[in-house]
């Protein structure tokens, strides 16, 4: 196992559902100080667990994290810092919805030590906006780009969808020109996916949405362009930065490393010596996680240095498990590390599972790498490295597909 040093937080709450939107949420209009009371016993026994010394990336999403008041911000960090060191360079991301900053919000956030925003503005098209069910109308994206652009010094992060309904290449290009002029780090460039239980979905299947997914390609690949022309280097399927600007934090789950994660419906993994993992996913019942780690009546989670063992003996009641043996994990290597523009050294490879590169990945590779869409490249004192070609990297799910 190595050291860990990258925690998520799941805030599940938020004002309204996006009619795209797949992650776990529940709609509220606030978020419980019972609940933050919650996150921070859990982010104890986590820490505790596996005698974590040093953070060096916390991201909080949801949900919509940008619910929390003031106080409940100053009460997680304040938490989180007493729990653990912080790295000199530590990077911490909140997920923030354009009608929640202000300057007062941007200065609580500076003074908690968060010093990356992830912003999501995903359009500047009010039609696809309203469609898409947002609660930020392009009057709030605009005023929330501008307050960022004026009033916070960290790293800004902002999210976009290509291929909303009512999007089209010139109200894309439109989001795009307006998000580049405040230029900032980190561009998320999705392309809509229309998932069977999101409200899209379900009028999609029953035939009152009408989508072009063709059409939708189309515009994904003129934004992944234009961003390009603009100095955004394109380094991992939707994401874009400028020079030396990676999502650290993410960076974490797509090169193979350990993570905690903390809140009701969070994920996290933990890997072993010999390349499997502990993964564990929280409950998605919120009244039952606050319940469970405010510990009603048997005391505190940490006695001293040690785990109160009530903790242990009831965990399985908030908290599923699921065991990743090498084969799995090394099949989701690849599904990770394939996602980055760069791919993978295989002295990496080497290094996670003792041993080389599997015949039937180097047989897939090099008839790939025949059509074009794979490449391999040597790297000095590093052996070589593998990785999906311009073209390639469109088609990473199907090369996959025939790695299973």
């Amino acid at each position: 196992m190595n050291e860990i040093s990258s925690l998520y937080i799941h805030i599940p709450f938020c004002i309204s559902k996006c009619a795209y939107c797949d992650f776990f949420s529940r709609p509220y209009g606030s978020v419980p100080d019972d609940y933050i009371a919650a996150l921070c016993n859990e982010i104890s026994y986590r820490i505790q667990l596996y005698n974590i010394s040093n953070l060096k990336t916390i991201y909080i999403g949801g949900g919509t994290p940008s619910l929390l008041t003031e106080n409940q911000f100053q009460v997680l960090f304040n938490h989180i810092k007493a729990c653990v060191a912080l790295s000199s360079d530590v990077e911490v991301t909140v997920e923030v919805n354009p009608d929640d900053v202000s300057e007062g919000f941007l200065e609580n956030l500076r003074s908690c030590g968060v010093n990356r925003i992830s912003c999501g503005i995903q359009s500047m098209n009010d039609l696809a906006l309203k469609t898409a069910c947002r609660r930020a109308d392009y009057d709030a994206n605009r005023n929330a780009l501008s307050l960022l652009k004026n009033y916070w010094q960290g790293d800004l992060s902002v999210d976009l969808i290509s291929g909303l309904p009512g999007d089209d290449e010139t109200t894309l290009t439109k989001s795009l020109e307006e998000i580049c002029k405040i230029k900032p780090s980190h561009i998320s460039l999705y392309s809509l996916t229309i998932e069977d239980e999101t409200p899209f979905g379900k009028q999609y299947n029953s035939g009152k949405l009408v989508y072009d997914f063709d059409q939708a390609d189309k515009l994904w690949l003129y934004g992944r362009d234009y961003l390009e022309t603009q100095g955004y280097k394109w380094y991992e399927v939707s994401n874009f930065c400028l020079e030396g600007k990676e999502c650290r934090h993410n960076l974490a789950y797509w090169t193979h490393s350990d993570y905690l994660g903390c809140g009701s419906g969070g994920t996290g993994t933990v890997y072993k010596a010999d390349a499997s993992a502990l993964r564990w996913t929280n409950t998605t019942d919120i009244n039952k996680y606050i319940s469970f780690w405010n510990f009603d009546g048997e005391g505190k989670i940490i006695n001293g240095n040690k785990i109160n063992p009530a903790v242990l003996a009831k965990l399985s009641e908030v908290q599923a498990e699921e065991k990743i043996d090498s084969e799995i994990s090394e099949f989701e290597f690849f599904m990770m590390e394939l996602r980055k523009t760069d791919g993978f050294e295989e002295t990496q490879f080497k290094r996670i599972f003792s041993k080389e590169l599997p015949e039937k990945f180097l047989c897939l590779f090099e008839k790939w790498e025949k059509k074009g869409l794979c490449v391999r490249q040597k790297v000095e004192g590093s052996g070589v490295r593998y990785f999906m070609s311009r073209e390639g990297m469109l088609f990473l799910n199907r090369f996959l597909e025939e790695l299973c």
